[in-house]
């Protein structure tokens, strides 16, 4: 007969508490009207929401019932029944989708979700604060990921690859998305092709420039320097590059353009419109990401859909088998499609 002792004393309020139905942070986002991830932010103090929406947020988190774990309590046991997710800032559509991914696998697993957004050694890290964390953020160097991971600390990178027991690379299928998008404007007769990517220092945005590079070399369609542009993954960049592309060649452009994210190919779509010129009739102009407003443009943008959530999920339970002690494999590809729509 299994003897009665602590921890099965501690497993057995878990799963009253599971069958409460205690209020999760997505109860929180709901009922507040705002993302998983502003509910995050909102009930952690980051500065980076407004005070109108972290009263909002906190306001629901109080009338639900709401109590995030707290640290303290957390320090006397083993295990802090937190997973940290590590971004490399809070702008943009994309990230929404994905936490939730990995907010369904963590309220499973009857833990909570800290999303933190920082360019520093965030202590949550260093101090060990949560039991395992996934990575989003280039502002952390390989370097600083590779001497943090270990046994009690396990890892999951979705920006970049690492070699290390304690570490497992989640990423997406880059190249062969560039692959799909370059195939795709092929056969719609395109053979002068440009590229607008983002920042050297992201995993994602060199993978799509390589993908590019590497697919016009083997459809044997020219690669022209000036032809490879480079904003911030924003709209307002990708309108920027464009738009001063555009007042320095005019008509001697390329018929169609790749964007390492959709961001940037609205802004480029907005920079065309203004100069006069027709999409897709004067340029194509494809994107990457897939975020939710992308078919709502004008024109409704074609791009390299990434099933966000699906990454989102994988990499939480990639994480808590790793937690758990279970095998897995090193790399895991998540797949992308292209979405064509009529931009191109």
């Amino acid at each position: 007969m299994k003897r009665f002792n602590s921890k099965d004393c501690c497993y057995v309020t878990r799963q009253k508490r599971n069958e409460e139905k205690l209020p999760t942070l997505k109860d929180v986002a709901k009922k507040a009207n705002v993302s998983v991830t502003t509910a995050s932010y909102a009930i952690n103090g980051n500065e980076l929401i407004p005070k109108e929406t972290r009263d909002k947020v906190l306001t629901a988190a109080k009338e639900i019932g709401y109590r995030p774990n707290g640290i303290a309590k957390n320090l006397k046991k083993s295990k802090s029944e937190l997973i940290g997710v590590f971004l490399s800032g809070f702008k943009g559509p994309f990230f929404n989708e994905m936490l939730e991914g990995v907010q369904d696998e963590v309220v499973k697993r009857g833990y909570e979700m800290v999303v933190c957004a920082s360019n520093e050694k965030h202590r949550l890290l260093v101090e060990h604060y949560v039991d395992g964390a996934i990575i989003l953020n280039y502002h952390l160097s390989n370097e600083l990921i590779d001497s943090l991971a270990g046994a009690k600390m396990p890892m999951v990178v979705l920006d970049r690859e690492i070699d290390n027991p304690f570490i497992k690379n989640i990423v997406l299928q880059n190249e062969m998305g560039m692959e799909l998008a370059v195939s795709h404007l092929m056969e719609k007769g395109h053979e002068r092709i440009g590229f607008i990517g983002g920042p050297e220092d992201s995993y994602d945005g060199e993978k799509r420039m390589k993908g590019y590079l590497k697919s016009l070399v083997s459809h044997t369609l020219p690669v022209n320097e000036r032809d490879i542009l480079r904003g911030l993954f924003t709209e307002e960049s990708g309108y920027g590059v464009m738009d001063k592309y555009l007042s320095h060649f005019q008509k001697d452009i390329p018929t169609a353009f790749i964007c390492a994210n959709d961001e940037m190919a609205m802004g480029a779509i907005r920079a065309l419109q203004n100069s006069g010129l027709n999409v897709p009739e004067d340029v194509a102009i494809i994107g990457f990401d897939d975020i939710e407003v992308a078919k709502f443009f004008t024109p409704p943008l074609s791009t390299v859909r990434v099933h966000k959530k699906t990454w989102g999920k994988t990499a939480a339970d990639v994480l808590f088998k790793m937690l758990n002690q279970e095998t897995e494999s090193e790399t895991t590809e998540i797949t992308v499609e292209l979405i064509s729509r009529s931009s191109s």
